[in-house]
Parts: structure tokens; C-alpha cells; sequence
């Protein structure tokens, strides 16, 4: 999320995608970073510790609990877990923005945001003894403008390792592992970054940091961009968020270290270099603002998940050139994603390159030959007048 003029603040955890790895030591940000004096530091004012955030409510521990209390396979424990998440008609909690919740206080509203949703589902799977991993997973941008704020969210989600088929609402998933998301969207299937849960936490601490950012009270603003910092010194959008607190109190020079820091951290840096180079720009530094200009440009022009989204609203729009020709840069900036290679498909489709969609559904055919949503494709391009492609 950002404001109107400057630094992007992340309504959800937001992180680039990638194998999941052990993470080098990573610290935090110089201790001469903090400004405690100026916003009245209190420590208490983050009242929800880890231990609390992954509680389940005694109602979710009797649902998950086996009839008989006896410890069953892992593929009756698995099915145990999706019927209490899952009904015969779909989910049976929504998805709802704008306030994220630990584990019992989701279950009770029947509702979350993707952070709170994920650590429901993974906390009742540790319950059930499933092995199962909170990951972050890249999306292309999504922006939601409420109050004038910008919410800029990224996605979580939780995989499951499963060793038997499992069936969830007429899908068949395979042995090896899937996915349990609750708003799924492009790129929500593929592999991400996996998550410890202090670094769940960190995410936690900083969404709760932003609502409070967006409500103007700054003094718990600050202690939980701060412990959220603390908790997972890696995570660089908080250093980011934080910078915007203190460019809000004129604490120029520590938002621009914040955000320096958090570009050196790696992972999600388009975002704080960009609002570095607005920071720069504010104070009339303008040649070092034009290296981040030219930074910002090249580091877009390599990024698939922006030609992705470029081109999925421009599919949307009915811009059908514009959206094979956006496809088309992610594709070739990328192998085996599926979501690039479908929505190419359906640009050819559409734009008359019949001979171009089909070999996009081959190549989506050998990525996953089961996933329904290939076959559903193929017989959309079965029933379809493909018109000639104008020249």
C-alpha cells in the first residue's frame, strides 16, 4: 500500500517467489535506524505473540479430532482437514481484506485475508500431524485504491505434502503435493518461497503495522513495523513500510537508510527503489534519482509477472494485440508457467492464430496433462470459430 506521493506499503506479505533454500544471516537494519524518542516506543503495544497466532479455538481442535481419537493414516488425516476447511460446495470461510487475524479469531469470523486464511489452514494441519509448509508465492501486481491508499498485495498459501491421490471437489491431485488456497489466482499453484512461522509472524506484524499506518496511529505503527523487523530481520517490505511512517514525520534521512536496506535485502527491491527514487527526487537529488530511474526501467522490462499482468488486462480489455505481444515477452522470459502459456493461448485463440494457440496447448498438455483446466481449454478451442488473424 503506499500513499499518495511516496513509499509503498505491502497490505499482504509480499515476497518474490523462489526454490525453497536456506536462507544466508541476514541483519537487521543499523541500530541508529530506530526512532524510538520520536514515536514513543512501547514495546507492549504488540500484544499477539507467535504462540497465540497459531492456537487453534477448542471448537477447531474437537472438529479436527478423529471419531474414534485414534491416529489415523495420513490420507484420512488429510481428507479430516479438508472437510473442515472445505464443504461440498466450496470453501467454508471467505476471503475478506483490510484485516488479517491469528488462527482462532479466523476460524470464529469465518472470514480472512490470504495471511490469515494460510495460518488457520497450516496451524490445524500441524494439529493433525500433516506435513505441510506456509509459502509465498509471486502474483503479478494486484492494486486495490481504498481512503487513498494503495494496497499493493502479494499471496500465501499453504503446500501440502500428500502421499495418496486426493479428491477435492471433482479435482484429482496427485501424489507428490498440492496446494490449499483460499482466493487462488495466477501463479497462486506453482512452487514459492517457504515460510518459517517467525517469519509468518514477521508478515503478520506488518500488516497489522499498516492498518494501523492507514489509521493514523502511528505510535503502534511503529512497534509493529518494528517487531516485525526484529522477528524476521530478511523480510525487507517492513524496512520499507517503515521508511513511509517516518517520511509521514519528516524523518527523511532514516526512511532513506530504511529503504536502502531493504533494496540491499534482495527479493521484492522494485518496489522500495522505486519509492527511493521518488524520495530522491522530492529532495532535488535528481542524477542520483535518474540510476534508480534507469534501475526501475530495466528491472520492469525483465520482469514476466509484469508482461503478465500487462497482458491479462489487455486480454481483458479486448486488446488482443497488446496481449499477444506482452504474452509473448513473458513467455520467452520464462519456461513452464502454466498460467503464461494459457492466457497466450487464449490471446491466439482469439486473435486468430489458430496454429499458435494449439501449440500453446501442447506445451501446456506436457507441463500437466491432468490439471482440468488444460482440457477445458482444449475444448473451448474445439467449440470456437477461430477467425483469420488480421495482417
Amino acid at each position: 500500500m503506499n500513499s499518495k506521493n511516496l513509499v509503498v506499503i505491502l497490505s499482504v506479505a509480499w515476497a518474490l517467489g523462489g526454490c525453497a533454500s536456506t536462507p544466508l544471516p541476514v541483519l537487521p537494519p543499523p541500530a541508529f535506524v530506530w526512532q524510538d524518542a520520536a514515536f514513543n516506543y512501547d514495546r507492549s503495544l504488540v500484544t499477539e505473540t507467535r504462540d497465540a497466532l497459531f492456537a487453534l479455538d477448542p471448537e477447531v481442535v474437537q472438529n479436527l479430532r478423529m471419531d474414534d481419537g485414534s491416529i489415523r493414516s495420513a490420507e484420512r488425516r488429510l481428507n479430516k482437514l479438508l472437510a473442515r476447511l472445505y464443504g461440498p460446495n466450496g470453501i467454508q470461510l471467505s476471503y475478506a481484506t483490510g484485516h488479517t487475524t491469528g488462527a482462532s479469531d479466523t476460524w470464529h469470523n469465518k472470514r480472512g485475508d490470504c495471511l490469515s486464511l494460510t495460518i488457520l489452514a497450516y496451524a490445524s494441519a500441524r494439529f493433525l500431524g500433516i506435513d505441510a509448509r506456509m509459502q509465498e508465492v509471486q502474483v503479478p501486481v494486484a492494486v486495490d485504491r481504498r481512503d487513498g491508499v494503495e494496497f499493493i498485495s502479494g499471496h500465501v498459501n499453504v503446500l501440502v505434502r500428500n502421499e495418496s491421490e486426493v479428491f477435492l471437489n471433482g479435482q484429482v491431485f496427485g501424489v507428490g503435493s498440492f496446494v490449499i488456497d483460499f482466493e487462488p489466482q495466477v501463479g497462486s499453484r506453482r512452487t514459492g518461497q517457504w515460510l518459517s512461522e517467525a517469519e509468518i509472524l514477521a508478515r503478520f506484524y506488518n500488516n497489522r503495522g499498516t492498518e494501523y499506518l492507514v489509521q493514523k496511529d502511528d505510535a503502534r505503527a511503529y512497534a509493529y513495523y518494528r517487531a516485525a523487523i526484529e522477528a524476521a530481520p530478511g523480510f525487507a517490505p517492513a524496512s520499507a513500510n517503515l521508511a513511509q511512517l517516518y517520511v509521514r514525520r519528516g524523518l527523511l534521512p532514516g526512511a532513506e537508510q530504511l529503504l536502502r536496506h531493504a533494496i540491499a535485502l534482495g527479493g521484492p527491491s522494485y518496489l522500495p527503489m522505486r519509492n527511493l527514487h521518488q524520495l530522491l527526487l522530492a529532495q532535488g537529488r535528481t542524477t542520483e534519482a535518474q540510476h534508480y530511474a534507469q534501475m526501475l526501467e530495466k528491472r520492469q522490462d525483465e520482469d514476466p509477472y509484469y508482461w503478465l499482468s500487462k497482458g491479462i488486462v489487455a486480454l481483458r480489455d479486448g486488446r488482443l494485440r497488446a496481449a499477444v505481444s506482452a504474452l509473448e515477452r513473458a513467455e520467452s522470459l520464462t519456461s513452464g508457467f502454466e498460467e503464461i502459456h494459457y492466457h497466450l493461448a487464449l490471446a491466439y485463440a482469439r486473435n486468430g492464430q489458430r496454429e499458435a494457440a494449439k501449440k500453446q496447448l501442447v506445451v501446456l498438455t506436457a507441463i500437466d496433462s491432468k490439471d482440468p483446466g488444460v482440457a477445458l481449454l482444449s475444448r473451448k478451442f474445439s467449440a470456437l470459430a477461430l477467425p483469420t488473424a488480421m495482417p
